[in-house]
């Protein structure tokens, strides 16, 4: 039934319960599992480009600004395949992906991009407070993903 299966995670427990659920599910189903994670913005490092720098020349920026940009991505892309990797053995290879962007904005386009079955996320994220104030990521991608959506407590 479920053939394409994301799971979304933000590294949190309930993440992790929910990457635990979704390889059932891949497994039952003999799917294929994705695990997203999404960073926002806010998260990513200081562009040089915002603090004017004196020794740094005005051509170099864009350079060192990729190369902070990339040794970010690759310790999430690390951090994500470690997290697979704990969950144990899936049926397939898990597709690891990475996106930038507002979370459940993310994860709903990748979902409907890639045609997916069924969003596996956790019920809480690691913003609380500012998913109170705004909005939580969970909420959002129930309202807005094109495909069902398990949440995992």
């Amino acid at each position: 039934m479920f053939k394409k299966i994301l799971w979304a995670t933000d590294f949190s427990q309930h993440a992790r319960e929910a990457g635990k659920m979704a390889l059932q599910c891949a497994r039952c189903s003999d799917g294929t599992l994705y695990a997203l994670t999404v960073v926002d913005p806010e998260d990513l490092p200081i562009i040089l480009g915002e603090i004017p720098d004196p020794f740094i020349k005005t051509d170099q920026v864009e350079q060192i600004n990729q190369q902070l940009e990339s040794a970010s991505e690759q310790r999430v892309m690390d951090h994500l395949k470690s997290e697979v990797e704990a969950m144990g053995k899936s049926p397939r290879p898990v597709e690891r992906l990475l996106r930038v962007g507002t979370p459940w904005r993310e994860i709903v386009r990748a979902a409907d991009e890639m045609g997916i079955t069924l969003i596996v996320i956790g019920s809480h994220g690691k913003r609380s407070l500012e998913e109170l104030l705004l909005g939580s990521t969970v909420e959002n991608v129930t309202k807005h993903a094109p495909c069902p959506v398990l949440v995992v407590r």
